[in-house]
C-alpha cells in the first residue's frame, strides 16, 4: 500500500493551521517533507507526529524585551521605597 503524500494546503487543513505555518515548519526542519518538482509532499505520519509535537513552526526567539516592574524602574533611577 502506498503511503498518503500530502500538499502543504492539504497538510494545513488538517493541522488547523495557515499554509505559512506548514510551510514554515518545513523551512525550519521542523516537520519532515520532500519537494517534489516545485511544492513539497508531506506524509501522514509525519505531519501527525508534528500535530502532537504542538505543531511547532519556527525556533526564533522574541526580541521584546520583559517589562519591568514599577519597583524595579524605581530602583534604577535611585530612588529607594523602602525608606
Amino acid at each position: 500500500m502506498a503511503e498518503e503524500l500530502l500538499s502543504p494546503p492539504q497538510a494545513a487543513e488538517i493541522a488547523k493551521v495557515h499554509d505559512d505555518t506548514v510551510r514554515r515548519a518545513i523551512e525550519f526542519g521542523l516537520l519532515k517533507a520532500q519537494k517534489v518538482g516545485r511544492t513539497w509532499a508531506i506524509r501522514r505520519d509525519d505531519l501527525q507526529a508534528w500535530i502532537d509535537a504542538g505543531k511547532p513552526n519556527h525556533r526564533r526567539k522574541s526580541t521584546r524585551k520583559p517589562k519591568a516592574d514599577e519597583d524595579d524602574s524605581q530602583l534604577s533611577n535611585g530612588t529607594d521605597r523602602s525608606q
